[in-house]
């Protein structure tokens, strides 16, 4: 039974772990916010095949969605901004600043969710482990525990009257 339930979970984990062969990595745009004034998009945030810095805008690469996403939206910002600047009458530099903050919202929305995620799927690993975490701190296995206790005799006390 064990042995299948490690088969099982070694099986899950190979077809679940992202791949690290440059040909195919996902080019799929993790940026979800649609606002574009002036035409101009957020950078588009993709998958850099590094499984150390997994997201990718415009060549930077991120350990996390969070600081991807940010990044995108900064140069959304940015580039709204020198437009806005360099005499583009339809937009102005308060206007990118409010799309800034929209795309920023929508970014933290997405790093939430992200991150609870995470935490759900770290959770029964960290319950799981708390057990073996506090056994092998005392240097001590579960069966040996049981066993020095069971060896154990409780004490006699003796009157002393």
């Amino acid at each position: 039974m064990k042995a299948a339930v490690i088969v099982a979970s070694l099986i899950t984990l190979a077809l679940g772990a992202p791949s690290t062969h440059p040909h195919l990595k996902r080019q799929n745009n993790l940026q979800t916010f649609t606002g574009a004034l002036g035409g101009i998009e957020a950078t588009p945030i993709v998958d850099s095949g590094n499984p150390d810095r997994p997201f990718q805008v415009k060549g930077d690469t991120f350990v996390n969605i969070g600081a991807a996403l940010q990044r995108s939206c900064d140069q959304q910002f940015n580039a709204c901004a020198n437009s806005a600047n360099g005499g583009n009458a339809q937009l102005s530099v308060s206007a990118c600043s409010q799309q800034k903050d929209q795309c920023d919202a929508a970014g933290q929305g997405a790093s939430n969710q992200a991150t609870s995620n995470a935490n759900a799927n770290t959770g029964a690993t960290a319950t799981a482990n708390a057990g073996a975490t506090a056994s092998a701190a005392s240097g001590v296995s579960c069966t040996k525990k049981r066993r020095s206790l069971k060896a154990r005799k409780p004490a006699v006390r003796k009157n002393k009257n």
